[in-house]
């Protein structure tokens, strides 16, 4: 790792940590085996500057927040780009900053949006960001 910042384990078991400074997911296993990773630095749809949250919705889509980007990039679990979520700004659905996020069991998505001095939430509709690509 090179400045592993936040960690999110899915319904499956397994872990997600955002290993900021490689620009990359690491995914391992419950008992800590490496099953693999993905990301990049850049500064495209898909690329990460500073991935500060991750997590994994009961479909396997990953949400990555990124706090350079000021949004959420959503990723299928083998690292499949797929949508972005927000832009910087302060109205809803934009953020400041945002460095991390947690999704309930019920399916609301919560995003720590810091600059802005908010918690954000959204609804995630089951399936939805599977069909988008």
């Amino acid at each position: 790792f090179n400045f592993p910042t936040h960690i999110f384990r899915s319904a499956a078991g397994e872990l997600f940590v955002t290993d900021s400074l490689d620009f990359r997911i690491e995914i391992f296993d419950e008992a800590g085996k490496p099953l693999g990773f993905f990301g990049r630095h850049g500064d495209g749809s898909g690329d990460l500057a500073m991935p500060k949250g991750i997590a994994v919705d009961g479909d396997g889509i990953v949400y990555v927040v990124d706090g350079i980007f000021d949004n959420v990039q959503l990723f299928d679990r083998r690292g499949t780009f797929l949508l972005t979520l927000g832009a910087r700004g302060v109205d809803f659905g934009e953020f400041w900053l945002p460095t991390g996020a947690t999704i309930t069991p019920g399916g609301e998505l919560y995003v720590c949006d810091t600059y802005n001095h908010r918690i954000q939430v959204f609804r995630i509709t089951p399936g939805y960001a599977a069909d988008v690509s």
